[in-house]
């Protein structure tokens, strides 16, 4: 048997009974248990009820052995004599003499006992079980009498028997009626309780087959069915709310990614020609080509990582503590390298968050970034940091109060910028990873009305 067989030999088989069906048949069986054990002690408690009374019975035919005499006593004797003595009438049946030399006597008529091989040794009333000759089922009293006799007083069984078979057909018969009552009465009970599950199954169904997420899902009640309902409501939702979101980033970046793609196969076309048709190109114009395909190329490039970036689930992103007086350092240190005159004034206080340490650090330089973009050349940077927040501060022309609801919107730039290079996304990437950290971003107007502030907010994490 060759190894890739073997996942179709381990895959449990698919179940096909249905699931009210499966509930009837548990409910059956666990009815039909509980039944079983309440008739099996039933049977028992009986049966041994039965057989206490037959032996008070048989005791009750004797003396207790304490007032125990010769004037108490009929003289047993008398069976090897006259079995018929009117002393004996109330013994009669089912009476035997054991003597001490292992003989019996009893009525000629009477369907012996078998002795035991005990019996001869009693020293006290002793209850036996036992057979007659002929095979019938007797409960045996065996009396001494002292010097070796004992009197054996039987009772037959037959009438115990014939009560407990009775009472075992008629338990069986009261078992077998209530297991089928409980298996109808749990096969519509079920059906009537999965009547929701059926539904949410049909919609389950249509939605996987037409692949419309934005069908309504049916949700009542607060049992297990609504809490599955609410569930798969929510998480089609959450589906449905992906598509659109991962449709609108394709539409923004195929919208945004025409103009560089039409700019860089221009030139590239333009340098062809050149060559196809032998007609070289200026020095100072074919410079100018060459150095708009780097600079294309470049913002290509970074538009399309920033693209990856904000396409990113949040489930990749890490859940560790991170220092965020370690991200603010890092991310100025960045943004320095490559700031020019621009001086950045900057203030933390220690405080924790849970996340990913690269993707916030990202968030900071990209408003670090965003700030010396748009500052003029020696203007100084605010960075603020205290537990649960970060400010960033610049003293460029800062954003008009009606378009700062939509600075974090994707390809999103202010006409002022417009003509200035960049993506539009250094914004949009800091609020999707701000989101994905619990927290919030926003712009709201500068204290001193100088420059763009931007506040990010932060669950703080405190350790225990």
């Amino acid at each position: 048997m060759t190894p890739r067989r073997w996942p179709a030999l381990l895959k449990r088989p698919e179940r096909r009974l249905l699931l009210r069906r499966r509930i009837a048949l548990v409910t059956g069986l666990i009815v039909a248990t509980a039944i079983l054990v309440v008739s099996g002690v039933a049977w028992l408690v009986t049966e041994h009820n039965l057989r206490s009374e037959l032996d008070q019975t048989l005791l009750e035919r004797m003396p207790p052995p304490t007032s125990v005499n010769a004037r108490t006593l009929p003289r047993f004797e008398a069976l090897c004599t006259n079995p018929n003595a009117p002393a004996l009438q109330r013994f009669v049946e089912g009476l035997e003499l054991l003597k001490s030399d292992g003989t019996v006597c009893a009525p000629p008529s009477q369907d012996r006992v078998v002795v035991a091989p005990g019996d001869g040794t009693v020293t006290g009333p002793t209850l036996r079980d036992g057979i007659t000759v002929s095979g019938a089922p007797v409960r045996v009293l065996a009396y001494p009498l002292g010097a070796g006799q004992v009197v054996l007083i039987s009772r037959s069984l037959a009438d115990i028997e014939r009560s407990l078979s009775h009472l075992r057909d008629a338990l069986m018969v009261a078992a077998l009626v209530s297991v089928a009552l409980a298996g109808t009465i749990a096969l519509v009970l079920a059906r009537a309780a999965l009547v929701p599950v059926e539904r949410l199954t049909e919609t389950v169904e249509r939605i996987a087959r037409t692949e419309d997420l934005e069908t309504p899902v049916d949700v009542t009640g607060r049992d297990e069915t609504g809490r599955l309902a609410r569930a798969f409501s929510a998480m089609t939702a959450a589906l449905s709310d992906s598509r659109r979101r991962q449709r609108d980033l394709v539409a923004d970046a195929a919208h945004e990614l025409r103009t560089p793609l039409t700019s860089l196969r221009t030139n590239v076309e333009l340098l062809a020609r050149s060559e196809e048709h032998g007609r070289p190109l200026a020095a100072d114009v074919r410079a100018k080509i060459m150095t708009s395909l780097r600079s294309q190329t470049v913002e290509f490039s970074e538009l399309v990582q920033e693209l990856v970036v904000l396409a990113r689930d949040e489930r990749e992103l890490s859940r560790d503590v991170v220092d965020v007086t370690d991200v603010v350092d890092a991310a100025v240190q960045r943004a320095s390298s490559r700031a020019g005159g621009h001086h950045f004034d900057v203030r933390v206080s220690p405080w924790h968050v849970i996340g990913d340490a690269t993707a916030l650090e990202r968030v900071v330089l990209n408003l670090l970034d965003n700030a010396v973009k748009f500052s003029p050349a020696g203007s100084t940077i605010t960075v603020r940091s205290e537990a649960g927040r970060l400010t960033v501060q610049d003293e460029g022309p800062g954003v008009a109060a009606e378009n700062r609801a939509h600075a974090f919107d994707r390809f999103w730039r202010s006409p002022e910028a417009r003509g200035m290079p960049g993506s539009g996304l250094g914004l949009s990437i800091v609020a999707s990873t701000v989101t994905a950290h619990g927290g919030t971003v926003a712009m709201p107007e500068p204290p001193d009305g100088r420059g763009c502030l931007v506040r990010v907010e932060l669950p703080v994490y405190i350790s225990r």
